[in-house]
């Protein structure tokens, strides 16, 4: 397959900072993008349009801002209405690409001949590009151990043993089923993953164009990357380019107070996990339980919050969670036609 050509279209809000470091990284690909998109909700739009230009003065790829409402999914498909290219690349502001991260994500799409794959994620990484431009700063991350990771996996696996398995992952993973990872894969050190997170993920625009991010999930949008992931598995699998790496900061600031954090935890998970259900009746043939497995992990999730709660963001997150758990069987039993509406009425009557 010839070389695919690809947009960037960046959400950000309020962080010059971030777009300051990450946007020097885009210009200077090994594979440049047709345009990249910078789509802003700060308050106050000066210093990031200012970046933009100053990059777009540059000549080297077009570099287009725009200033629109706030709301990830929102900003999100605003950059999808601006840009036309098949392969679409949604970095946030903070992350910073390796040189030759597009690359290899775009060998994959175009190594996929019969068109299987829906979405190429990159392989964070814990150390940023040694061509970054100037201080981390704020978005120096956290390293991970080999021991720390092992212990991750090890989690996870324990998990999957008892029942326990996070429903996005589970979620995931039946969706994905469905392909069949291409034979070429492993000599590219492409591997099938469940969902993409959101600061590394890229999608064929003809699988996520139409419905697009869900604006039902607002502002910050938690988990509408994963939602996004399910949506792109209607139309071909999700895949992980290990060659390709990208750096993020791991420890971002609070995207809302510790009782929303705690209502989200639990609505939002439910209302993805229940929109896919309903959209993939083929695939999920017994929701049923599916759904008590959610409910299970839910609770789960809500004792730990409420075991752990040792400072007020944490109390007001567990009481959010629990707030969550009353309300969460009126969202798994909304009509499918109505679960975008219940969603939003729940989580209004709850704030």
């Amino acid at each position: 397959m010839p070389n695919l050509p690809y947009d960037i279209i960046m959400a950000t809000r309020n962080r010059p900072e971030a777009v300051a470091l990450s946007l020097p990284l885009i210009l200077a690909q090994t594979r440049l993008p047709q345009e990249v998109v910078i789509v802003d909700s700060s308050d106050d739009p000066a210093p990031i349009r200012a970046l933009a230009e100053a990059a777009a003065a540059k000549g080297i790829v077009p570099v287009r801002y725009t200033h629109s409402g706030p709301g990830l999914t929102h900003q999100r498909n605003v950059g999808l209405g601006m840009t036309g290219s098949p392969i679409v690349i949604f970095p946030d502001d903070d992350s910073l690409m390796y040189l030759d991260c597009a690359a290899h994500m775009l060998a994959a799409y175009e190594a996929d001949t019969k068109g299987t794959i829906a979405g190429v994620c990159a392989r964070p990484v814990d150390h940023a590009p040694p061509e970054t431009e100037g201080d981390l700063g704020a978005y120096q991350a956290e390293a991970t151990s080999s021991v720390k990771t092992a212990l991750t996996a090890a989690r996870q696996a324990a998990k999957d043993a008892l029942g326990f398995t996070n429903p996005f992952v589970a979620t995931g993973r039946k969706l994905n089923a469905q392909y069949r990872l291409p034979g070429w894969a492993a000599r590219q050190q492409v591997v099938r993953v469940p969902y993409m997170t959101g600061f590394r993920m890229s999608y064929r625009r003809d699988a996520i164009q139409e419905p697009g991010f869900d604006e039902t999930l607002q502002r910050y949008g938690w988990y509408e990357d994963i939602d996004a992931s399910c949506t792109a598995l209607r139309h071909g699998q999700t895949v992980g380019a290990l060659q390709a790496r990208i750096y993020h900061h791991r420890v971002a600031a609070a995207r809302a107070n510790g009782y929303t954090m705690g209502l989200w935890a639990v609505l939002n998970r439910t209302y993805v996990v229940t929109k896919h259900i309903h959209a993939n009746p083929g695939v999920f043939r017994s929701p049923g339980l599916h759904l008590a497995r959610l409910k299970a992990y839910c609770r789960a999730r809500a004792l730990v919050y409420r075991l752990t709660a040792r400072d007020d963001f944490a109390r007001d997150r567990a009481r959010g969670a629990a707030d969550g758990l009353a309300r969460m069987d009126q969202l798994t039993r909304a009509a499918p036609d109505e679960l975008a509406a219940a969603y939003t009425r729940l989580t209004a009557e709850a704030a």
